[in-house]
């Protein structure tokens, strides 16, 4: 038991050191060299060591600048964490912004992106439709990847993003006629391990792809001091977005394939007095219905 105990606070130690204190340090020694520097010697590294050399002198005697290192080392640590805690929770707009989830003041703006994306993936639609009729069979598969691309379902929301998290819900509804806001709980409980460990690992990955865009965003307004953080931080924002982008993409798959493999599971265990099983989709709303109670 000691064993596994010590085990765990070493894994969690090394998140812990990996999520906060590196980027923190990071960041913190580059906010640093923008305070020092600033836009006008961006890249004098003589006066950076000049200056650093007035903070932390070399030439101080015991007494006086080991207890000043210590404070200087302490609030190091300090900023850093506190610095990857305000990136943390940076990651949750970075999220809702990826995903289309826009607020009050660009409402319109999100509606005329999904407006001009359901129109997009209309005529897309209408053409795999149009080749589907005429028996056209070598165009299917390309003009169905061109609407795919778009958007999986009918657009929803203003991003790709925000339509790819969406659609599991939306193809687990028209197929087995089940909501899967009520459904996913009671799913994972049976999920078997095999099945829980890859879907974890996608919405780790979903959250660190947010995480560093929240990284972005400091990076960014840290370029109003000094301007090389700026490009810092485009390029931590665009690298962001895409890995958000391929991690939406897995996670989402994962979800609606373990609906598909683990449903008829989960449904066997709410049967009529016969055993029997009411047909798709009837049954799926009779289980949605009991998962709601009344909501």
């Amino acid at each position: 038991m000691n064993t596994f105990v010590t085990e765990i606070g070493k894994k969690l130690a090394e998140r812990w050191v990996a999520l906060l204190v590196l980027p923190g340090l990071l960041f913190t020694a580059t906010a640093t060299v923008a305070a020092l520097l600033g836009h006008r010697h961006w890249a004098d590294l003589p006066l950076l060591g000049q200056r650093v050399g007035q903070l932390v002198p070399v030439d101080a005697g015991a007494s006086a600048g080991l207890p000043r290192t210590v404070v200087l080392l302490v609030v190091l640590l300090v900023v850093s964490v506190s610095t990857a805690l305000l990136a943390n929770a940076l990651a949750t707009p970075v999220e809702h912004a990826l995903a289309g989830r826009w607020p009050p003041p660009l409402r319109g703006l999100a509606r005329a992106c999904t407006r001009r994306r359901r129109a997009a993936w209309t005529r897309a639609n209408e053409e795999w439709e149009r080749a589907s009729n005429a028996g056209e069979r070598d165009r299917l598969a390309e003009l169905a990847a061109r609407r795919n691309r778009i958007a999986l379902i009918e657009p929803i929301n203003a991003t790709w993003v925000g339509d790819r998290l969406d659609a599991p819900t939306v193809r687990v509804h028209q197929e087995y006629g089940v909501d899967l806001t009520f459904l996913w709980p009671r799913l994972w409980l049976l999920l078997p391990e095999s099945s829980r460990t890859p879907l974890a690992d996608a919405r780790q990955q979903l959250d660190d792809a947010a995480r560093l865009g929240g990284w972005a965003l400091l990076y960014l307004a840290l370029g109003a001091v000094w301007w090389p953080s700026a490009i810092i931080g485009l390029v931590a924002g665009l690298v962001g977005r895409q890995r958000y982008r391929s991690a939406a993409d897995v996670y989402a798959g994962l979800v609606e394939a373990a609906v598909d493999v683990h449903l008829e599971e989960l449904v066997s265990r709410f049967t009529d007095g016969q055993g029997v099983r009411p047909t798709r989709p009837h049954w799926g709303r009779q289980i949605t219905e009991r998962f709601r109670k009344g909501m």
